[in-house]
């Protein structure tokens, strides 16, 4: 009875450190596809991450994400800049929105991170 009074709250400490251990690789791996993908957004430029979901990077990224267990779900939006001078050609800023899921892991407990850029197009200047 003593043995077993001190062993299962050793036991209960090593099942709870473990949990919290597991929790932390889904973050940390969720943060580590975001950022990438956040990344690779400002690598392609204005242009290509307008259409990044169509590039042979991000579908390897995401599939890489996959075999691990998590989804990431990407979508863009041009964003108009106002007021504009009178007389001056529209100018947008791309706002690229990364959103990465746990899926098939230990615990889904583990919130949805989001991740946000914004990318100006280089062929205007904002002066």
């Amino acid at each position: 009875m003593l043995i077993s009074a001190g062993i299962l709250p050793i036991y209960s400490l090593i099942k709870g450190g473990q949990k919290r251990i597991m929790r932390a690789d889904t973050r940390t791996l969720s943060t580590l596809y975001g950022s990438s993908a956040v990344e690779l957004a400002k690598t392609l430029g204005y242009q290509r991450a307008a259409f990044m979901d169509k590039e042979k990077d991000f579908a390897d990224l995401c599939d890489n994400a996959q075999r691990n267990g998590f989804q990431i779900i990407f979508s863009s939006k041009k964003i108009g800049i106002e007021p504009l001078p009178v007389g001056a050609k529209p100018q947008y800023l791309l706002r690229v929105d990364i959103l990465v899921k746990a899926i098939n892991r230990a615990f889904s407990d583990v919130p949805e991170l989001s991740f946000v850029t914004i990318l100006t197009d280089p062929r205007v200047n904002f002066y």
